[in-house]
């Protein structure tokens, strides 16, 4: 009868442990996870034609050298800790479409991912900039945010999966001080080739030619980051399924009882015999 207990626990914890075990290697992405813009290491690259928030733009080509359009990596979860990034940028790339003018723009970049991955839900971007600019109210000025497929060496190297523009201020749209400015976007099931990158832009636009404006971000006073429904690098045990599992293995645990006791019974009988 001990050993038949001892045999029983033995059992009960071999059962859980290796379901506890099960539930530590099947990992899902996090819920959600904020990504901070950096400025690890500027990029010199070719966005290519692109048309969002009613606007067309024939080409860009982000350069460290360039007022006009600057890229840089890694997006990554790692919170910043540094100085900062304040790049100064003029609206000097034409814009047609909806309304005319110029523009300005700084995009941030993810490693390459090696393995497909999708993406499904709403991203929030939140990107500090200012200006002190002097803009008239027939120039005006607007802001926008977007986040992009970028797949090096094809043809369309950048789509575009969903922008924010804000709506035309008569005069300069931006504040004195740096603002964080933030941006609902969704992204609704798309996937990521290897290879690919997700990519977040952010800029301005105006009727005057050379309208400036300063974009903050890798510093903790000017956290410029964004909120993704889910982290395509990063994996953490789902407890909701570990709870689950939790829960089978103590269902199971009845049936083991059941069948010690009916070995054990059989056992008895035999003995009597």
């Amino acid at each position: 009868m001990r050993h038949e207990s001892a045999a029983f626990a033995a059992l009960t914890m071999l059962t859980l442990v290796g379901l506890l075990n099960l539930a530590n290697v099947q990992q899902v992405s996090a819920y959600e996870t904020t990504f901070y813009f950096h400025n690890y290491r500027e990029l010199s690259i070719s966005l290519g034609q692109l048309e969002f928030g009613g606007f067309q733009v024939s080409s860009i080509e982000t350069d460290p050298s360039s007022t006009s359009a600057r890229a840089y990596a890694d997006v990554t979860p790692d919170q910043p800790n540094g100085g900062g990034s304040s790049p100064t940028l003029s609206s000097l790339i034409y814009v047609s479409g909806q309304h005319s003018g110029y523009a300005a723009v700084v995009a941030w970049f993810t490693t390459p991912f090696t393995i497909g991955v999708s993406l499904d839900g709403d991203v929030v971007m939140h990107v500090w900039m200012s200006s002190n600019d002097g803009v008239w109210p027939w120039e005006g000025s607007e802001y926008f945010m977007g986040i992009g497929d970028y797949s090096p060496g094809t043809t369309v190297p950048l789509t575009i999966l969903w922008t924010y523009t804000s709506n035309a201020a008569a005069g300069n749209v931006f504040t004195n001080s740096p603002t964080e400015y933030t941006a609902s976007l969704h992204i609704g099931q798309h996937e990521f080739q290897p290879g690919s990158m997700l990519t977040f832009f952010a800029g301005a636009a105006s009727k005057k030619q050379g309208y400036q404006f300063t974009v903050h971000f890798d510093s903790p006073s000017w956290s410029s980051r964004a909120e993704i429904p889910a982290d395509p690098s990063l994996t953490v045990p789902e407890f909701d399924n570990l709870v689950i599992i939790v829960v089978v293995a103590i269902t199971l645990i009845p049936l083991f009882r059941n069948r010690l006791e009916s070995d054990r019974h059989g056992k008895d009988f035999r003995n009597t015999r």
